[in-house]
C-alpha cells in the first residue's frame, strides 16, 4: 500500500510520491503538509505521525521555505507552540 494517498500527491510535486518512505522522508513529508496542506491534509498527517513527532520535526528540524503567515499559522494555531523559535530559520523571502 502506498504511503501517500492519491488525493495528497499534489503536496509532493517535487518528488515521486510513490518513492517516499515514512521514516526516511519524515522531515520532508511533515514540512510539505504543514506548509502547503489544508486542515484535512493536517488531519491525514496525524494518522501517519503523532502530534509529538510532528512538533519535534517542526521545532528541531526547521526548513527555510515557509511564508511568514504560513509559519505563524503552523506555529501558533496548528501546533500551538508557545516556546520561542526563530522565524529566520523558517521564513523565506524568495517568494
Amino acid at each position: 500500500m502506498d504511503l501517500i494517498p492519491p488525493d495528497k500527491k499534489h503536496l509532493f510535486w517535487s518528488v515521486n510520491s510513490d518513492d517516499l518512505d515514512k521514516e526516511k522522508h519524515k522531515k520532508y513529508i511533515i514540512h510539505q503538509v504543514l506548509q502547503f496542506g489544508d486542515l484535512d491534509d493536517y488531519r491525514w498527517l496525524k494518522t501517519i505521525y503523532s502530534e509529538d513527532e510532528i512538533k519535534t520535526v517542526f521545532v528541531d528540524q526547521p526548513r527555510k521555505t515557509y511564508l511568514a503567515k504560513s509559519f505563524h499559522f503552523v506555529k501558533d494555531y496548528l501546533l500551538q507552540i508557545d516556546t520561542t523559535i526563530n522565524p529566520d530559520d523558517y521564513v523565506t523571502t524568495s517568494f
